[in-house]
């Protein structure tokens, strides 16, 4: 048995529940946190990770919608699972086909190909995740041993140590469930699940360290199902009430608030984006004018030297000393330049202390700067390149028209690494480059890149994306991380000022806040679930104790009530129930004591019926025999034999009339005429028949009355029935030489009939039962009494419906009883007075 409730749980587990997690925790990352894919597989999908992600999320919702409400329409899981596998198959092919990561060529499309089988009829109810687990790790096992490489660029460089001793390990995980599926083998199988759950959850704990986000979902999903074939005894009742409430919490409490954080995140995003390109654009603004003012500054500068009729003097008549001390005032900061040097015709400097002792002599014919400086009105802005000890630098020249032909060349030198100093609030937030476009070398940056290197902004943009004026763009550098750029042109310059912003930095804020609202989300879901399980617990609990409180309705023992705990609408519930019980209980003992009395009366009924037809029969046919044989009887014999007849024929008589008087009180028949009348006369009529009735020797009887009459409104008949019945059972109750006392007389407010006689009393026990239908006292039985049990009740139902009481007293066995019944009547009274 316990093999195959463990067997049953490995069965149990469907590759659409890790499927649907999966997604739901893909599309979750990729909606909160589209800037956490940082590494080189995910530049393909980037464009439209957010779309992919809210695919991801409704596909996966559907399917868990469908997986917990299985009786809702089964388009909601087809609608689900096409969102899902149309995404899987994107990612796959965007992602890990063209990201050369062969563990995820692998994965998705076996995972793919089992959820649609589990679709088809004949799979619904029975989980697949067993054969995915198999056919998984068999495939990672082959090939991981055939090249490790393929692990790919998330796993390789961690596992390369040891990549082929796990591909082993894979493999004979693989062949273990194969074996023990195979075999029926549940020890085996169990085995190969824990041992290939093992290895999968150190693939996500890596894919995590690497921040392969999808492949540390996947993984980790994958363990959680190899944990639950492990420990997933049996499949829940999903008719339960505690199934029915959790499954509502878990959708009520979990998928709400992750929608609307994803679509606050999504706004948030939006917001963040908006800003950072406004704040990129305002940066390059800002460095572009602080550049356009410097350069405008060293042209202006630089133009209005080369007219000044000071300096055209100087350089006509070669005066050096004056010459030193005119351009030592152009190095002077904080103007723009930090050397200035005046070229003759040939490209040859003029001696002068501004410039440095080795280069002096030398000749700058072969500079751009000397060979496109010469157009008058112009200040030229050449390429960067190394001066004096390697410094690199730009010049700004323009010509000094000295007449007759003849021109020099003044020269104003900027050193790069001082701009490179000149730190910008915007440089402390991003990353700003300033490089000349003619050869795409680096003027500047706020890192500490080489200059006259290539900018490395040109290697992420091609050429065509920076050729416009200006403009901002998305992408993807060689490690994978998605950058902002924002791009423009230094006006009157070949400078292009890039600032590029890391959108994950960027958004690290709003990262952090998706991951609290992912985190509260999952807590609350967790709480929620945790408190929904303990509270369908109590309330199953509590629901079973009533359903087996209604099967045992059916049995005779309703004596253990239902707890009820607590105050509400359940505890309520079950209180009726106990109310219902008790009073079924109540309904039932009633029953059976009818039931009891039903038997007793037919039992009593058919002995009292066959006492007097006994001997009425016998009689008849003693009188038919003698008819026959001619036989004539005496007068005195013939008297004695009618009047036995006359006495069984008055006893049937009585006792059908008792059964016709109980019929009636049971119907709702019985009724009083009330008409005037004397119960002192009544009393002297029922004692006196009863006296001379009865051939054999009785007790004798005694009357006590008022000396006058006690007339009033009452039933004649039903009092001269419930007189006579109360005496005629003190007779057949009493020893012969026992007197019997009949008392009637008046009292306040009525009239007090007593009949006391000194036979064999009544147990104390029997005394409250006495006038209850078909009920005798215990003594009555074993003295041989005939009757049904009914005199006295019929005698209650009468005085009760004349508004008066009635009871017995006895001090118990042989001590006699004495019967009292008051009858109200305040007319009495009058009437005497009357009288």
């Amino acid at each position: 048995m316990g093999d195959a409730v463990s067997r049953a749980g490995l069965n149990r587990v469907r590759v659409e529940w890790v499927a649907a997690a999966f997604g739901l925790l893909t599309g979750v990352t990729m909606v909160y946190v589209p800037y956490e894919f940082g590494t080189s597989i995910f530049r393909h999908i980037y464009p439209y990770i957010r779309l992919m992600g809210t695919s991801f999320m409704v596909g996966s919702a559907a399917m868990l919608v469908a997986l917990l409400y299985p009786a809702w329409p089964m388009w909601i899981g087809g609608v689900g699972r096409a969102l899902f596998m149309g995404t899987l198959t994107l990612y796959w092919w965007k992602a890990t086909v063209l990201g050369g990561v062969v563990t995820g060529v692998i994965v998705y499309p076996v995972m793919g190909a089992f959820l649609l089988v589990e679709s088809l009829p004949r799979w619904r109810t029975q989980g697949l995740f067993t054969g995915f687990l198999l056919t998984t790790s068999v495939a990672f096992g082959a090939f991981i041993l055939v090249d490790p490489s393929w692990l790919g660029p998330g796993f390789y460089p961690v596992y390369r140590p040891v990549a082929r001793p796990l591909g082993v390990l894979f493999l004979v995980g693989g062949a273990l469930l194969g074996v023990g599926w195979w075999r029926s083998n549940t020890r085996l199988e169990r085995g190969a699940v824990g041992m290939l759950t093992l290895l999968f959850g150190q693939l996500a704990f890596v894919a995590g360290y690497r921040g392969t986000w999808t492949g540390m979902q996947l993984y980790f999903v994958m363990t959680l199902g190899g944990a639950l074939m492990l420990f997933l005894r049996r499949r829940p009742e999903t008719s339960s009430v505690g199934w029915r409430l959790f499954r509502g919490v878990a959708l009520v409490s979990v998928l709400p608030i992750l929608a609307v954080g994803a679509l606050a995140s999504v706004f948030a995003q939006r917001a963040i984006e908006r800003e950072l390109r406004d704040k990129a654009r305002q940066t390059v603004a800002t460095e572009v004018a602080r550049l356009e003012q410097t350069v405008t500054m060293a042209r202006f500068l630089l133009l209005s030297q080369a007219r000044d009729p000071v300096l055209l003097a100087m350089l006509r008549a070669r005066d050096e000393e004056a010459l030193q001390s005119r351009l030592r005032l152009l190095e002077f900061q904080p103007g723009p330049f930090d050397a200035a040097w005046v070229l003759d015709g040939e490209g040859r400097p003029l001696r002068a202390p501004s410039l440095p002792s080795d280069d002096a002599g030398s000749n700058f014919a072969f500079r751009d700067y000397f060979q496109r400086g010469r157009t008058p009105g112009e200040a030229y802005l050449s390429r960067p390149f190394r001066g004096v000890n390697q410094l690199p630098m730009v010049a700004f020249s323009t010509p000094v028209v000295l007449g007759e032909g003849q021109l020099d060349v003044l020269v104003g030198g900027m050193v790069l690494p001082r701009m490179g100093r000149e730190q910008t609030p915007a440089s402390r937030d991003y990353r700003v480059e300033i490089f000349d476009r003619r050869e795409g070398e680096l003027l500047r940056a706020t890192s500490q890149d080489s200059v006259l290197s290539r900018a490395p902004v040109m290697s992420i943009l091609d050429g065509a994306a920076l050729t416009p004026t200006e403009g901002i763009t998305e992408a993807v550098d060689a490690s994978g991380r998605r950058l902002l750029i924002a791009h423009a042109q230094v006006p009157g310059t070949p400078w292009t000022v890039s600032v590029t912003a890391p959108l994950r930095q960027a958004f690290a804020a709003v990262t952090r806040l998706s991951l609290i609202v992912v985190l509260i989300a999952l807590a609350a879901g967790a709480v929620a679930l945790l408190l929904s399980r303990w509270v369908g617990r109590d309330v199953a609990q509590r629901l079973t104790a009533l359903r087996d409180g209604f099967a045992a309705l059916g049995t005779l023992r309703l004596d253990q009530p239902v707890p009820a705990r607590g105050d509400d609408e359940l505890a309520q519930l079950t209180e009726g129930f106990n109310e219902m019980a008790a009073r079924i209980e109540r309904t039932q003992k009633e029953l059976r004591e009818a039931i009891d009395s039903r038997d007793q009366f037919m039992s009593m009924a058919s002995h009292e019926l066959r006492t007097p037809l006994t001997p009425l029969k016998a009689t008849i046919e003693l009188l038919l025999r003698q008819c026959r044989t001619g036989q004539e009887l005496s007068p005195e014999r013939l008297r004695g034999t009618l009047e036995r007849l006359r006495r069984q024929v008055d006893r049937l008589t009585r006792l059908i009339g008792d059964m016709l008087d109980v019929s009636r009180l049971q119907a709702g028949r019985f009724s009083l005429r009330r008409a005037p009348m004397d119960l002192s006369a009544l009393s002297r009529e029922v004692v006196d028949r009863i006296a001379h009735a009865r051939g054999e020797p009785t007790a004798p009887i005694s009357l006590e009355l008022p000396d006058t009459p006690l007339v009033g409104v009452w039933d004649e008949q039903r009092l001269d029935q419930v007189l006579t019945n109360l005496v005629e059972n003190a007779v057949r109750y009493s020893r012969p030489d026992k007197p019997i006392h009949v008392r009637v007389r008046l009292l306040d407010g009525g009239v007090l009939m007593q009949v006391e006689d000194q036979g064999i009393g009544v147990p104390a026990e029997n005394l409250p039962h006495l006038f209850e239908p078909f009920y005798r006292a215990q003594n009555a039985s074993a003295h041989h009494a005939g009757g049904l049990g009914l005199g006295l009740a019929i005698c209650r139902e009468i005085v009760e419906r004349h508004g008066g009481r009635i009871h017995a007293e006895s001090q118990g066995p042989g001590q006699g009883t004495r019967f009292s019944v008051f009858l109200p009547g305040q007319d009495v009274t009058d009437r005497v007075a009357g009288t």
